[in-house]
């Protein structure tokens, strides 16, 4: 187990070297091919998913809109009541 972890180890500096020897535009054309690799990878939401978590997304936000203002009406409130001049 450890031999395989000193080998990834050993594989993972090569690659770093060879990254580290590449000049600015060979590391930047890397870049982009890694971050290419990375976005096919993704996976896209079903219609019916992004139906989903576009009625969750604007649930919570309606919530915390009433949440905060709530929180706005009763913080006036306060302020009018401690500043408010009593006759």
């Amino acid at each position: 187990m450890a031999d395989e972890l000193e080998q990834e180890d050993v594989v993972e500096r090569a690659k770093a070297d060879q990254v580290a020897k590449r000049n600015v535009v060979g590391r930047v054309v890397l870049f982009f091919k890694q971050v290419v690799g990375e976005l096919n990878k993704v996976t896209k939401p079903t219609w019916a998913e992004l139906r989903n978590y576009t009625g969750v997304v604007l649930a919570f936000v309606a919530v915390v809109m009433a949440i905060i203002s709530f929180l706005d009406w009763l913080f006036y409130q306060g302020v009018v009541f401690v500043f408010t001049p009593t006759a």
